[in-house]
């Protein structure tokens, strides 16, 4: 985690976080800061009027129509510690530079920039500044991943040989922001290929050495992409495939499949599976996806200093096998 082990708390309450952009996935943020007694959100933000009042009421929060006007209300003793960045992804860095100059603690929603670069800059200003700089990793907060890791690690399905990873469910972008290159950086690999290797990070036997994509031609949303295939290959030698799609559905399917020498383990929705060769029943594990313990596990590692050292860098990580994957999708159009 960049800058100091735990977000710096005034007082002996709460932390006192506010939400910078109140979208849709703000509503999660909110609804997890509600669960955790060690936090309390104390401001919104958004430059869209309709949007910063319909926030201002469901969160019964203050709001303002600036990121600066949230600093200078810090400034005069608003006790501001740290904020969740929910603003498209083009504009996270100069958010959370402001907020890092101001002493305030980023959580940024993924992905965490549009470009590597500017991933990296977030990243050194975090260090500069001694301030944490955190990503919304929700699916490195899913307990049926985390036991699917550990029954691999075990050896429950021997040596890992093929990881199949998919997030592949019609959404409607168009008209809205992840549709538009220069606010989003891309399409649904930009989206969703950092919750992909966020469920890898899980049971990957290896780091991934190297990785090639092919798009579909765009259906719903040109110029961006809106399906991916992505194939990869771990340092060990194990293979993996990446699926995402906003045009076709498969969720119902598992969204991770890990082949090994003896068995095979899946992860889906409703939760996960275990078979060795030869059997004929599944063993089942874990309760199922529950994304409002996610966001709790998100905040409660972000507040707590339980994320792991310079966090932000699992994020910019992801942007370079993302970068990597639209530069061999551009080689094979």
């Amino acid at each position: 985690m960049s800058g100091p082990n735990r977000v710096a708390r005034n007082g002996d309450g709460p932390h006192r976080v506010a939400i910078v952009g109140c979208g849709a996935i703000a509503r999660s943020h909110a609804a997890a800061i509600a669960e955790l007694d060690l936090l309390e959100l104390a401001a919104v933000v958004d430059s869209d009027p309709v949007a910063l009042e319909q926030a201002q009421s469901e969160y019964e929060a203050p709001g303002f129509s600036s990121v600066e006007a949230l600093l200078e209300h810090a400034a005069r003793g608003g006790g501001i510690e740290a904020a969740c960045v929910c603003t498209p992804p083009a504009s996270h860095r100069p958010v959370a530079e402001a907020l890092f100059a101001s002493g305030i603690d980023v959580l940024s929603e993924k992905p965490l920039a549009t470009t590597v670069q500017d991933a990296r800059k977030m990243i050194e200003s975090a260090d500069r500044t001694g301030r944490i700089l955190g990503v919304s990793d929700k699916f490195r907060h899913v307990g049926d991943l985390v036991e699917a890791g550990g029954r691999l690690r075990a050896g429950e399905i021997g040596a890992p040989m093929h990881y199949a990873v998919s997030f592949c469910s019609p959404v409607d972008v168009r008209g809205r922001w992840p549709s538009d290159p220069l606010r989003s950086g891309g399409g649904v690999l930009m989206d969703n290929g950092p919750h992909a290797f966020d469920v890898l990070s899980h049971v990957l036997d290896a780091p991934i050495e190297d990785l090639s994509a092919v798009f579909g031609e765009p259906r719903l949303a040109p110029p961006v992409e809106d399906s991916a295939q992505v194939a990869f290959q771990t340092t060990s030698g194990t293979t993996g495939r990446i699926e995402l799609s906003w045009v076709y559905f498969t969720k119902d399917l598992d969204y991770l499949v890990v082949q090994g020498e003896e068995g095979t383990i899946r992860v889906g929705w409703t939760g996960g599976n275990l078979r060795r060769h030869g059997e004929r029943e599944w063993t089942t594990f874990g309760s199922g996806y529950d994304k409002m313990a996610a966001f709790r596990g998100v905040w409660e590692a972000f507040v707590s200093g339980t994320a792991p050292a310079n966090s932000g860098t699992p994020g910019m990580r992801a942007l370079e096998w993302i970068d990597e994957a639209c530069r061999s999708a551009r080689d094979h159009s």
